[in-house]
């Protein structure tokens, strides 16, 4: 695990598992845009799509688990780990795919999300792309297979791709509200 800025990022799939997330993903994704996504009015390019973790839940795993742990051994947020009922957000960044600085939350009142967790399921190797953490001198290593977790009120964002295609999964840990 490399921790880095409020980040942990750590080894999670091989090349051939990322390859079968990615294919029961496309299986099940559903086109409409979630209104519940926490990041609001950000400037973003890509092709952004929700899929319901319930399906995914045994391909996930170990992903899933290491978000858990590093919360429980790192955060120690309360958070409700209700993988059956969540939904994903896949993102995929062709030739100028990007997504500008923001932070995760929401204005719900009940929950906030306290962890954004991501997992790179890019299949072929892409440039550009860099996950940036606001204050940070160089960008977060983050490629194909890798998870990452951080606290979702750090500012972060993804440069512009150069070349190839970036895909990430993202998962909100909601909690209750911050206090």
């Amino acid at each position: 695990m490399n921790t880095s800025r409020g980040a942990i990022s750590f080894d999670c799939f091989t090349s051939e598992q990322v390859k079968e997330i990615n294919k029961v993903i496309r299986k099940n994704i559903s086109q409409k845009e979630n209104a519940s996504s926490p990041a609001k009015n950000v400037n973003k390019i890509g092709k952004f799509s929700y899929v319901d973790c319930g399906p995914l839940i045994d391909l996930l795993h170990p992903w899933l688990y290491n978000c858990q742990s590093i919360n429980r051994n790192y955060f120690q947020y309360d958070i409700y780990w209700n993988f059956h009922i969540e939904i994903l957000s896949y993102n995929v960044y062709g030739t100028g795919g990007k997504y500008g600085w923001h932070v995760d939350s929401n204005s719900t009142g009940m929950v906030s999300p306290k962890l954004t967790c991501l997992l790179n399921l890019s299949e072929e190797p892409y440039e550009g792309g860099e996950f940036c953490i606001l204050g940070g001198v160089t960008p977060i290593e983050f490629t194909s297979g890798m998870g990452l977790v951080m606290t979702s009120l750090i500012g972060h964002k993804v440069t512009p791709v150069t070349k190839g295609e970036r895909i990430t999964l993202t998962y909100w840990a909601h909690g209750p509200s911050w206090k």
